[in-house]
């Protein structure tokens, strides 16, 4: 609102940033920060359903399920005006996070790794790598 109250003292319009905020909310418009989504689609999300119905039957006993999460430190604290419906935002994977990697299977799970880096393949690996004594201990040496 400062902004625009700066921006409008340019064309000679002198008026207080909490009278704009005050007309705003007379007009019905909030200030929210926009709800956040995952980035999923509807095609991404039909995709799982149909391998999951597809391996429904299959013995999960030797098979080991990872993923990495993100741990961010900061969020986005940048609010909109808005009438209406919340807006929606999707938020893209922030390079600037502490990452988790962890196992799990029908018996048992690994410990937690952490890290800072982007995961490609080659790291995947070994993190793997790092985690076999583990996971050979719940699945065995097969």
């Amino acid at each position: 609102m400062r902004n625009l109250a700066v921006k409008l003292s340019k064309y000679d319009v002198n008026i207080s940033y909490v009278t704009i905020k005050r007309h705003l909310n007379e007009l019905g418009y909030k200030n929210q920060l926009p709800i956040g989504t995952p980035m999923l689609t509807e095609a991404h999300k039909a995709k799982r359903v149909e391998w999951a119905k597809k391996h429904i039957n299959d013995s999960w006993e030797k098979t080991l399920f990872s993923d990495e999460t993100a741990f961010q430190l900061f969020r986005n604290t940048i609010k909109h005006w808005y009438k209406g419906q919340r807006p929606t935002k999707r938020f893209p994977k922030n390079r600037q996070k502490v990452f988790a990697w962890g196992g799990f299977s029908v018996r048992g799970r690994t410990s937690l790794f952490y890290f800072t880096q982007i995961m490609d393949a080659k790291f995947y690996v070994e993190i793997l790598e790092k985690h076999l004594q583990e996971i050979n201990s719940m699945l065995g040496n097969n």
